[in-house]
């Protein structure tokens, strides 16, 4: 077939209709950098030693020890051992200019990015953000009973979720965290008899009246042999932070085991079915996570006026709720890329830009050696919210040319993304930047300036861990510094694509959720 050129005409509409996800933003000079990759294989060595180091795999692997540390368009301001090590996202918070990173189970002051300091190494881990009304810096973990490891799953080992022990506490716990040197317990909402409690990756709290959490729940559908029941949305009323109530619950008709009718319509009705406990785990199931992963995400607070919230239902798409009545969620429109994206968890966490009509939304690789596909980041076009739809996927990462593996499957672990950068973050949020964590490909930052095709800009790919490698970041809008958490440690950095970044404390003028923060001292 004959290729008819390019006339002015289109080339000037094709511009056009780039720019209308791009509103009234600065233009930045961005640096690119060729991108791609392949995946062939797995590759591994037997070592009995490592087998305890993974927490989440009992098959024998070694990761390919690699000692350096990787940059392209950054530079790293410094680099703190132990801290953030498996505990995916950090969250901050401020005292006047000084600035404080609360990652894994100990908070960092960052007020000097280049000497990290940490002042308390056992402080809980869980969502942070400053309660006005309180006049208190709030912190919300997550509770949750009785994780599955290979051997619950192939039956050698009983499953707790059945029987689980009572004095486990399930549910989310609120503590004050306005001296971060001395967290104090307040209250604990607890999910009751029969519940596995919440998920620290999808649970969301933004300092206002309402708590997003994502709890498993009796009565509930669970994806067997793995878990024994579901995971819902469950919104918590904390305007009385010491009596915490249940306001509302939502979840995708057919979780709950009286849904029988609607469960069957799911395209991934047919392989759960087919799983029972009695049944031997096979690596080829697939849907293994159909519940809401999370967050589920309110851009702006009802309180404010808000009315939508963006939900992360791994193989059950994203879903967009009205949430005008809290007390009654109704569903908008959902995207569902699963199948035939049906890798690990396809979507995992979602990220609202909508300034330009778009939700950036990514899934979890949860097997080792590239032996699922590799769960990606989907730019959505959310103009028609009855009808969403995904208009782009991010680049495949691929090892610097000097690292001593040509595919970052040969590395060993998992490769695939985990979180974006936190959503709630100091400073005015860059809607043309998106950073991801991919485990062992790294820490990625992207410019989505054209959402059909997201281009790498700058990456850094740490030392090899020995658990998952890297797993979230955090950017201070604000004072252009990039927080990464890896199995290896805190990593902080700058980049020129971000600009000449603060070396010392300053006093947030805003931050990138409408409304969070406000009125911190």
């Amino acid at each position: 077939m004959r290729t008819q050129p390019l006339t002015l005409a289109s080339i000037l509409i094709v511009t056009f209709l780039g720019s209308q996800w791009l509103v009234g933003q600065t233009s930045y000079p961005i640096q690119g950098q060729p991108h791609g990759g392949d995946r062939r294989g797995g590759y591994y060595h037997e070592d009995a030693q490592a087998q305890a180091e993974f927490d989440d795999s009992r098959e024998i692997r070694r990761l390919y020890q690699d000692p350096k540390t990787y940059l392209h368009n950054m530079e790293l301001l410094a680099h703190l051992k132990g801290v953030g090590r498996g505990f995916g996202q950090g969250d901050m918070m401020t005292v006047g200019g000084n600035r404080y990173i609360f990652t894994g189970r100990m908070v960092v002051d960052v007020t000097n990015p280049k000497e990290p300091t940490i002042i308390n190494a056992s402080a809980p881990r869980g969502e942070l953000a400053y309660n006005q009304a309180l006049g208190k810096w709030i912190l919300m973990r997550a509770d949750d009973c009785c994780g599955v490891t290979v051997d619950i799953a192939q039956g050698r080992v009983p499953n707790p979720q059945l029987n689980p022990p009572q004095d486990v506490r399930r549910g989310v716990t609120f503590f004050d965290a306005t001296d971060p040197r001395n967290i104090v317990e307040i209250s604990h909402f607890s999910t009751g008899p029969g519940s596995r409690g919440t998920h620290s990756d999808g649970n969301y709290y933004d300092g206002g009246r309402y708590a997003y959490v994502t709890s498993g729940l009796p009565g509930t559908r669970g994806q067997l042999p793995y878990s024994a029941v579901s995971r819902v949305l469950q919104i918590i009323d904390v305007s009385d932070i010491y009596n915490p109530k249940e306001v509302a619950l939502w979840w995708v008709p057919g979780q709950q085991k009286t849904e029988e009718s609607a469960f069957l319509q799911w395209p991934e009705a047919e392989s759960v079915v087919r799983q029972s406990w009695e049944e031997v785990w096979s690596p080829d199931w697939k849907f293994h996570y159909l519940h809401l992963h999370g967050p589920c995400l309110p851009p702006k607070r009802v309180e404010d006026g808000g009315t939508r919230a963006y939900c992360a239902y791994s193989a059950l798409g994203m879903r967009i709720l009205d949430v005008s009545d809290i007390q009654q969620p109704k569903e908008v429109g959902f995207v569902d890329i699963s199948p035939p994206f049906d890798g690990g968890i396809p979507v995992h966490s979602v990220y609202p830009m909508l300034q330009r009509k778009l939700v950036i939304m990514n899934g979890e690789t949860t097997r080792w050696d590239c032996q699922e596909g590799i769960a990606m980041p989907w730019v959505v076009d959310v103009r028609d919210e009855k009808h969403p739809l995904t208009i782009a996927t991010f680049p495949i990462p691929r090892p610097p040319e000097s690292a001593p593996y040509y595919d970052f499957c040969l590395r060993g672990g998992r490769l695939g993304t985990h979180h974006p950068n936190n959503y709630k973050a100091p400073g005015e949020m860059r809607i043309d930047l998106i950073g991801f964590s991919w485990f062992m490909g790294g820490w990625r930052l992207y410019d989505i300036s054209n959402p059909f095709r997201p281009e790498e800009v700058a990456w850094i790919v740490p030392p090899t861990g020995t658990r998952r490698g890297t797993e979230g970041g955090l950017i201070e809008w604000d004072r252009r510094i990039i927080h990464v958490f890896a199995d290896t440690g805190l990593f902080i950095l700058s980049s020129p694509v971000l600009g000449e970044p603060v070396l010392g404390p300053l006093k947030p003028e805003r931050w990138s959720v409408e409304g969070l923060n406000v009125g911190a001292p």
